[in-house]
């Protein structure tokens, strides 16, 4: 009785791993598009915005860049971090939307790859869930339990 449901639930965990691995496929082939249709130049780091957060406050560094077409854009990246990953005066990759050039992002690991790195992440432990459970509901239902 137990092996039966132990499988059942194996199989929906395995089919949440498909589906996050799915994902993170569709993250990556993303990504990968959006890379290669941004424009890239060195930005420089001239400000660093402090967001409070529940329990504490992560900071964003604000970039100063130069456009393709000459125009000197300021963002703050989406990205913070405690303590701050970047200092006042640093120079940075930036990356952006050569049409819209306010859509732009440091060029980073952790901007560039955190959403596949979480859904990979969780798929593998989901996947290794629902191996367990479906090797253990096929042991107990092969003894019978």
């Amino acid at each position: 009785m137990f092996g039966i449901a132990f499988m059942g639930v194996g199989c929906c965990v395995v089919l949440l791993a498909i589906g996050l691995g799915g994902y993170g496929l569709y993250a990556h082939r993303s990504e990968q598009t959006k890379r290669e249709s941004m424009s890239t130049a060195a930005g420089t780091v001239v400000e660093l915005a402090r967001r409070a957060g529940r329990r504490s406050s992560l900071y964003h560094p604000v970039v100063e860049f130069k456009s393709s077409a000459g125009e000197t854009i300021k963002f703050e990246s989406e990205f913070g971090s405690m303590p701050a990953s970047h200092q006042v005066g640093q120079s940075v990759e930036v990356r952006y939307n050569p049409s819209n050039p306010q859509e732009a992002e440091v060029d980073s690991p952790m901007s560039n790859w955190l959403g596949l790195g979480i859904a990979g992440f969780m798929g593998v432990i989901a996947a290794c869930l629902g191996l367990a459970f479906l090797a253990s509901g096929l042991l107990s239902y092969t003894l019978g339990f």
